[in-house]
């Protein structure tokens, strides 16, 4: 494994200008500092679906509570591609382990929360939407830690997300060569007081998912996957510092 963890972003956010008016939108310490410490990986939404720089801005719709990608000036419908493609790059990018992603704030393809959705002939859009993108992303992959970059100016936020991508990039390296019994209890085992930091039930409520998926007889790697999706889910809000502090400080500062 690579001695840095992989990151996913929003090539926008790297400098790439790829944006629907041809321009980028750089977060700077991506591309002065966090590259240093993690491999970045850019990656373009509506690029990869093949939409041309510049190009319209397109919107999200609800529709009969489906959510839509569309072209507002001339109707085209983008979901189908936007959506077929975000299944196979959110495959390809867990299978090549990334450690977490970090999205366009705001965009109707990358955000994660609050992005404009239209509905219907309303044309006051309500910031409620999520990015068809991310919204494929996150349901197929859980346990991957994402944040936008407007909260990456939050400190606290910013090392939370570090943490956990140092932490995921710590359970790919144990799960190298397939997970056992012995692998899942010894990680638990060495990251027990990171956990309790963070959220104090969290080391016995994920000891307990352990002993009881074993119990059940489940597969090593399905016990695995389940633990992982879980940790995330409690490490998700920034607490106290913990185990990786070091690290964060030295990227964030």
């Amino acid at each position: 494994m690579a001695s840095k963890p992989k990151i996913a972003v929003s090539s926008c956010l790297v400098g790439h200008k790829v944006r629907h008016n041809g321009d980028a939108a750089e977060f700077i310490p991506l591309i002065t500092k966090w590259n240093e410490y993690l491999e970045l990986v850019p990656i373009c939404p509506e690029v990869g679906i093949g939409m041309s720089i510049p190009r319209p801005k397109i919107r999200l719709v609800k529709e009969d509570d489906k959510i839509k990608l569309i072209n507002p000036k001339n109707g085209e419908d983008f979901t189908s591609r936007m959506v077929e493609y975000a299944e196979l790059q959110s495959d390809l990018l867990a299978s090549t382990g990334i450690c977490g992603f970090i999205f366009k704030q705001d965009s109707s393809s990358c955000g994660i929360e609050s992005v404009k959705l239209h509905r219907g002939d309303n044309p006051q859009a309500i910031r409620d939407g999520v990015g068809l993108f991310a919204m494929v992303f996150t349901t197929l992959n859980p346990h991957i830690p994402v944040i936008e970059e407007g909260q990456l100016s939050d400190s606290k936020q910013a090392k939370n997300f570090l943490a956990r991508v140092h932490f995921y990039h710590e359970w790919l390296d144990k799960g190298e060569g397939g997970w056992t019994a012995q692998k899942i209890t010894q990680f638990h085992n060495e990251n027990k007081l990171f956990l309790q930091s963070r959220k104090t039930s969290s080391k016995r409520k994920l000891g307990e998912l352990i002993a009881n998926s074993f119990d059940k007889g489940l597969n090593p790697e399905t016990v695995a996957l389940e633990y992982i999706t879980e940790a995330q889910k409690s490490l998700n809000t920034p607490t106290r510092n913990g185990r990786f502090e070091h690290l964060t400080e030295t990227v964030v500062g």
